[in-house]
């Protein structure tokens, strides 16, 4: 039954040149997580929804120390200003925290997703995390064969051969992610990178060589490195949590034999999103057959604990939820593909993957849209940290949302059809030996080309300079807003936590629209978009939309809203009575 009440309803290709996805009937249906949805290809086709991702945690200031030893800077692909990670892992981490979706099905499964590195902090690690591959054993541990088996089965693939899987103690594990010794960004790009967070308001003083390092050894659960063809994970016993990561990073390891997966790319994201989706669904499924103790040992085991949450709550909480959005963005489109075809479904999404833009709106897959080639320049003289390339949407929504409601943020990017992004010192002089600092000052230029009209997103410029206390100033060109934003000084400070994160955001609008059926008007679409940001803005209804548990007073209470939700923006009213 559907929770609303409604009727339920890198890429380079491999030898064999892979066809094209088939083109996608817009719309969306809530998803079915069971266990009988993702085993059988013949469920009926329509678009689903990807499980709600973990909220991030709060944010803090953290003043940054000096580092030493020099490292180049790392321009950031596409993501920026959030560097990439290693080109070559894929790793599985611990949930923030136990979610409980207020309208969609609850996910019992754990998410297990991807642990990010920074770009520096990748070259640091690299060799110590990702040695050149030794070769293969001859057949694999006899205490994995049964997993081995069943991820087989359940993604209609074979391995090639075995690989080697290291079941690290707790101590040991954690030692994977030791600075060496002299590693670390050199203090001038450390305190580059801080100020770039800062001139996206997006933190202050972030520490970024201790912020990373802290997320990946507290949240790591396992990682799958194909360089070294080996998989590591967290635990030196086969217990229920140490299973389920295994299930998850075996089915990477079965992509890399099977596909040529590239990351680290301008299309990052978008090949993130996939591959980690396809791995989510294995696990899912291998979940869903375990017995009920073993689910709950499994989902507590994969959570993080009070105290492993306060090791992060000098992270900002925009860095946190950046590293999450693959994996809230692609469950969507790995379980329309499967639904239609499969696994050869998903063959194809590994192969081609979608755009960002498919990503953010899953009902405009298939529809060919390509975004404009938009060019920024740099000023003459400046220093360029990240060098000109395409600009991410959804870094922009996360740069909007983290000062205005989500209703401007969101509606801002509607004619999103393209934006460039360079990041530059200008006016410093040599580095400075102590603490990085130098007289210049960090700044960023954004380009954005849109269809249908500037002024929406000129106007949200203005509203977040004014509320995140920049001076940047948005001037119109035809079809395009051109704006720079610098750091913004000693009294800048950080955005408060979002009682609804952007991430928790898109899955809200998502399931919102799937109310509509598997083909919504664009007019349905632009309804159930204004039903979830009213909710979403409501600060009644807003700290209700992600409570596991809510009393019948609650329950009452966001009904209420809903009801009001529903009549401002003009789609029915849900129907619980079912």
């Amino acid at each position: 039954m559907n929770p609303f009440g409604s009727p339920a309803e890198p890429n380079e290709p491999t030898a064999v040149p892979a066809p094209a996805p088939a083109p996608h009937q817009p719309g969306l249906s809530p998803i079915d997580y069971s266990a009988e949805a993702w085993a059988a290809p013949s469920s009926p086709a329509g678009h689903t929804l990807p499980q709600p991702p973990p909220p991030p945690p709060p944010p803090s200031r953290h003043p940054a120390p000096p580092q030493a030893a020099a490292q180049p800077w790392q321009p950031a692909p596409r993501y920026a200003p959030i560097p990439p990670g290693p080109p070559t892992a894929y790793g599985a981490a611990r949930q923030p925290v136990p979610v409980g979706p207020p309208w969609y099905r609850r996910v019992v499964a754990a998410v297990v997703v991807l642990a990010v590195l920074a770009g520096v902090l990748a070259i640091v690690f690299r060799q110590q995390l990702f040695p050149k591959s030794t070769g293969h054993p001859a057949q694999w541990d006899p205490r994995v064969t049964e997993i081995v088996h069943f991820v087989e089965n359940t993604r209609g693939l074979k391995f090639d051969h075995p690989i080697s899987i290291d079941f690290l103690a707790e101590a040991d594990f954690i030692h994977l992610f030791d600075q060496p010794a002299g590693g670390g960004p050199d203090a001038e790009t450390a305190h580059a990178y801080s100020q770039i967070y800062d001139a996206f308001g997006l933190a202050v003083d972030y520490d970024i060589t201790a912020g990373e390092t802290a997320v990946s050894a507290v949240t790591t659960l396992g990682y799958y490195t194909p360089d070294e063809d080996r998989i590591y994970i967290r635990g030196d016993q086969l217990t229920a949590p140490v299973r389920v990561v295994l299930a998850h990073e075996l089915t990477h390891a079965l992509q890399a034999q099977h596909f040529q997966i590239r990351l680290g790319g301008s299309n990052d994201l978008e090949v993130r999103a996939i591959v980690e989706a396809d791995a989510m669904r294995v696990e899912d499924v291998y979940t869903s057959r375990l017995t009920e103790k073993e689910r709950n040992e499994a989902n507590a085991g994969n959570t993080l604990s009070d105290d492993s949450q306060d090791d992060l709550s000098d992270v900002p909480w925009a860095v946190v939820e950046q590293r999450y959005a693959p994996y809230a963005l692609g469950p969507a489109l790995v379980a329309d593909a499967f639904a239609a075809k499969g696994n050869a479904g998903v063959d194809e999404l590994i192969r081609k993957p979608p755009t960002e833009r498919e990503l953010l709106n899953p009902w405009t897959y298939g529809q060919g849209a390509v975004e404009a080639d938009v060019t920024v320049d740099t000023p003459s003289g400046a220093k360029v940290l990240e060098r000109p390339q395409p600009l991410s949407e959804l870094q922009l929504l996360v740069m909007l949302d983290a000062w205005l409601p989500w209703t401007e943020a969101r509606g801002a990017l509607d004619g999103w059809a393209g934006g460039g992004y360079a990041s530059y010192e200008r006016g410093g002089g040599e580095s400075s030996s102590a603490g990085g600092d130098s007289d210049g000052e960090v700044c960023f230029t954004a380009k954005v080309h849109l269809t249908g009209g500037v002024d929406a997103f000129a106007t949200a410029v203005r509203d977040w300079a004014e509320a995140a206390g920049s001076a940047a100033t948005p001037a119109t060109f035809g079809n395009d807003v051109l704006f720079e934003a610098c750091a913004r000084g000693d009294d800048a400070t950080a955005p408060p936590k979002p009682v609804i994160s952007p991430l928790q955001a898109l899955v809200l609008e998502h399931e919102a629209i799937g109310l509509a059926g598997t083909d919504p008007s664009a007019d349905e679409i632009k309804g159930y978009q204004c039903f979830a940001a009213t909710l979403i803005d409501d600060p009644i209804a807003a700290p209700l939309l992600w409570l596991a548990d809510r009393t019948d007073e609650q329950t009452t209470v966001f009904r209420a809203q809903e009801d009001i939700a529903s009549d401002v923006c003009g789609v029915p009213r849900i129907d619980h009575s079912t």
